[in-house]
């Protein structure tokens, strides 16, 4: 199976082009816009004739479109450029997809649930509070007028980082060491999800296509573990080893660009096709901060 992934050298892409890369059933192309070079090719998604020259000259049969503004404040700060990589590209993608015969793969995101109603299951209506959620849905939509495609939303990533700040999880880290009186919010819900997980969740999606079952429409996965953000930099505080006494927590919704309450997904769509995650949140969060930790 040929195998396309936009985003290769981002947060989730680079989980997934190595996870994938390292299965010989798999041959795998990752392409990159900034970082390119270190075996992934360079593309612009905005750049319609590159993109159609490259799906012409892969020939993939698989595309993981990984690539995305996943950060809601640059989205509601740079919304034409915000929509054009979550939106524009992504239709222009999944229409080439089609004309070659290949199926795409569009990651999406929880914030396209108001939050009001969890857990939502993948058939529950969207009603996204910001930019970023009205562009990952329109950005759905796009890509599953084409019948072959399909959608995985995902919630707060983490994982793997060239530097902390790369995720909002990671960066914790940071706020701890720095030991400076900080408010963190702990009004929202999150549901911290490892790149290294998903990676290994569509290699067992892949995998189940290779064998015939057919996907189509959307599916979830998450992490298990919920929590706010001053519970989450609790627990960083505890697998590390590091003081928190200098972080109090704000009970109240306070953010500059609007955020969902508890937009937890109901993953069973996957696990009913015996799609499962191995290791728990505290393991996975060790393991990506020791790196950081002097």
């Amino acid at each position: 199976m040929k195998i396309l992934i936009t985003g290769a050298s981002g947060l989730l892409g680079r989980s997934v082009f190595k996870q994938l890369s390292g299965n010989p059933i798999f041959s795998v192309t990752g392409t990159a816009f900034s970082r390119a070079g270190d075996n992934l090719i360079h593309l612009d998604l905005s750049d319609r004739e590159v993109v159609k020259a490259c799906l012409q000259t892969e020939q993939p049969d698989i595309v993981i479109h990984c690539a995305a503004e996943r950060w809601p404040d640059r989205c509601a700060d740079n919304p034409d450029s915000a929509w054009q990589l979550n939106v524009s590209s992504t239709e222009f993608l999944a229409n080439h997809c089609s004309a070659i015969g290949a199926q795409l793969v569009y990651i999406s995101t929880d914030y396209v649930f108001d939050g009001t109603a969890p857990p939502y299951a993948v058939d529950d209506s969207p009603n996204p509070v910001n930019f970023y959620g009205r562009s990952k849905l329109a950005g759905e939509k796009a890509v599953l007028k084409n019948s072959n495609h399909w959608v995985l939303r995902l919630p707060w990533l983490f994982g793997p980082v060239a530097y902390l700040g790369e995720s909002g999880i990671t960066a914790l880290l940071e706020t701890l060491r720095e030991q400076k009186s900080i408010t963190l919010d702990h009004w929202a819900i999150r549901f911290p999800t490892s790149v290294e997980e998903v990676a290994e969740i569509l290699e067992q999606c892949l995998l189940k296509i290779i064998n015939g079952t057919n996907f189509e429409g959307v599916y979830h996965w998450s992490g298990d573990t919920a929590c706010t953000r001053y519970e989450l930099a609790q627990l960083i505080a505890n697998t590390c080893g590091l003081i928190a006494a200098h972080i109090s927590a704000n009970t109240e919704p306070d953010f500059a660009v609007p955020r969902p309450y508890n937009c937890q997904l109901d993953k069973c769509r996957l696990t009913e096709l015996g799609i499962v995650g191995h290791e728990p949140l505290q393991h996975q969060l060790a393991r990506n901060l020791k790196p950081f930790i002097t």
